[in-house]
């Protein structure tokens, strides 16, 4: 199974590890999630009705939630601003650069490419215990829905983190986007079908992950190729 880099490690597994060290290192055979995200997406459109960036807010499990904050209430008036929490989530940021944000967009099938994430903050919920990140995530080329087939979908390719939209409207449109257009959700299998033989099956974490994906299409039913 391939490794997360060091600072998402740091970030993700440093409690979890000690735990769970032995399925981490068995393979593809013992490849389940153990940090759980509720996501929610935004696909933000401009004045053309192109596609032109992703706002991704995340929700974590409440158990890494309380790792997570461990010592960060700095000032110690129990609560947790977003200044304190500014670090964690631009630590989140930089480590999850490498891996595309496990955010991966598809435009008439090729990877799209991504500018700098330069918004994000992250948010703790007291009366839940759940610590969120939210950041917009800029395409590099804006799209049209209309003339070319767009799709997203998250995962970890190291199946270590399991990431589903929420139930209720986990990807919507934002205003301006075409009146044709609609989002389709396929939703991925569950997670606790994963069995022996599916694993040996697929050989390798990233084509399990992929597996349980759930995914997102646009679709503009009047599409045309006209200029």
């Amino acid at each position: 199974m391939r490794r997360l880099a060091a600072p998402l490690r740091r970030v993700f597994t440093a409690v979890l590890a000690a735990l769970l060290a032995w399925p981490l290192m068995a393979g593809p055979a013992a490849a389940h999630p153990h940090v759980w995200i509720d996501s929610y997406v935004r696909v933000i459109f401009d004045e053309n009705d192109h596609v032109v960036a992703l706002e991704i807010d995340w929700r974590f499990d409440e158990f890494y939630s309380l790792f997570a904050i461990e010592g960060l209430d700095k000032d110690g008036d129990g609560k947790l601003e977003e200044a304190e929490l500014r670090p964690l989530a631009e630590l989140n940021i930089t480590s999850l650069e490498s891996y595309r944000y496990f955010t991966y967009v598809t435009v008439d099938g090729a990877d799209a490419a991504y500018g700098e994430v330069r918004e994000y903050s992250s948010s703790f919920a007291e009366g839940e215990g759940i610590l969120s990140l939210r950041f917009v995530l800029p395409l590099t080329v804006p799209v049209d829905p209309r003339k070319a087939e767009f799709s997203l979908t998250s995962y970890d390719p190291s199946f270590y983190i399991s990431i589903e939209p929420r139930q209720q409207d986990g990807v919507v449109l934002s205003d301006g986007a075409p009146e044709v257009c609609a989002v389709l959700m396929t939703r991925g299998a569950e997670t606790e079908t994963l069995n022996f033989s599916d694993a040996e099956l697929f050989g390798n974490a990233q084509s399990i992950a992929a597996r349980f994906a759930s995914r997102a299409a646009l679709d503009c039913s009047s599409r045309t190729v006209t200029q």
